[in-house]
């Protein structure tokens, strides 16, 4: 049976209590009382309601108040909160809306409009659960498709190799096709079990804490530059960062090493058409946003096809052309996203590719 949706009445009026509450109580919603402020922290203590009608004006603590501390606490990122004002002060309302308020109801308001307003934002925070709930359900199947993928890959490239082994310098009957078969079978093994990991970092993004601390932005890029091109020793690439020195982030070292992993390793990559290969990193802050750029003199791509970017699996560039599995941009926009940033990326063919990291920072 469906659970009604629960509503949190916020006033220091017992008249307005009554009255608002006994109307959504005769439409199935479930409703808690708070007759001040300080009422309803201690109350909040304890449950989490769907929706919350909270009065401006109340003699502890003032709705503009209450409402900043609500949503400073992720328990009630789902939880709408909807004021209850008599006046419609224009400046009043901006203040509510940027304190994170979805709406507002003018008191004395009419019983028919009170329950459309209700409805209305119940039914969204009610959809954005079931989202989420569907959204875990999908990430926890990607990874434990993944993993339970990974073990027979792993055992098939194993077997793949000592067929190899066994089968050519034992003198057995070897054409030129069945070594091509064998390699091309041990390839497909090593790109499919690749694909699968990068699988399991994607949907570990969800579930992985998450827990700030500073970062040495410079020396985190360097260190992760050195190892990905110790990898191709035979290559000239240059790394550059900048006039300015790059800002300390606050942010997981473990996320952020990915990321930078992801966007250096694209880097990389697609400059491999280059003998000079160039990769810029600089940074700049505009009011609360500061901006770190990543700039390549890579093969880039026509922005035409950016609509699939960010995209599980959708590559821009054909396997036979550069290698990959279409997850690191993913993962990428996912990291960012977890610490209240943000990536774009803009590209021109042949002419490299730049990616932009939005952070948001406190003045």
């Amino acid at each position: 049976m469906k659970q009604p949706a629960v509503i949190l009445i916020v006033d220091d009026s017992p008249e307005q209590i009554h009255i608002t509450g006994s109307i959504l109580a005769e439409h199935g919603y479930e409703v808690l009382v708070a007759s001040s402020g300080k009422a309803a922290l201690s109350l909040l203590e304890r449950e989490l309601p769907d929706l919350i009608l909270l009065d401006i004006h109340m003699n502890d603590i003032d709705g503009f108040s209450l409402c900043q501390k609500i949503r400073s606490n992720p328990c009630f990122q789902d939880t709408a909160v909807i004021f209850m004002t008599i006046s419609q002060d224009r400046k009043s309302l901006e203040r509510g809306f940027a304190l994170g308020a979805q709406d507002y109801i003018i008191k004395p308001c009419h019983k028919s409009e009170l329950l459309a307003r209700v409805g209305a934002h119940v039914r969204i925070v009610t959809q954005s659960k079931e989202l989420k709930s569907a959204y875990r359900e999908l990430d926890q199947f990607c990874h434990t498709v993944s993993h339970d993928l990974k073990s027979p890959l792993q055992v098939m490239r194993q077997l793949t190799q000592l067929l190899q082994e066994e089968l050519i310098p034992a003198g057995a009957p070897s054409t030129e096709d069945t070594q091509i078969i064998l390699k091309r079978l041990e390839h497909k093994c090593e790109t499919t079990e690749a694909m699968i990991s990068r699988l399991l970092e994607f949907s570990e993004m969800v579930t992985l804490p998450c827990c700030p601390e500073p970062i040495d932005t410079a020396a985190l890029i360097q260190n992760i530059f050195a190892e990905l091109t110790a990898l191709e020793p035979d290559r000239h690439i240059t790394l550059e960062l900048g006039t300015q020195p790059l800002p300390q982030l606050s942010g997981d070292p473990t996320l952020f090493t990915l990321l930078f992993q992801n966007i250096l390793g694209n880097a990389i990559k697609f400059t491999r058409i280059r003998d000079d290969a160039r990769i810029c990193v600089t940074a700049s802050c505009q009011a609360d946003v500061l901006l770190i750029k990543i700039q390549d003199n890579g093969v880039g791509f026509d922005m035409t096809a950016s609509g699939k970017l960010f995209h599980i699996f959708e590559r821009l560039h054909r396997a036979e052309e550069f290698e990959g599995s279409g997850v690191g941009l993913v993962i990428v926009k996912r990291i960012m996203e977890r610490h209240g940033g943000s990536v774009s990326i803009e590209s021109k063919l042949n002419c490299g590719t730049t990616v932009s990291l939005f952070f948001q920072t406190s003045r």
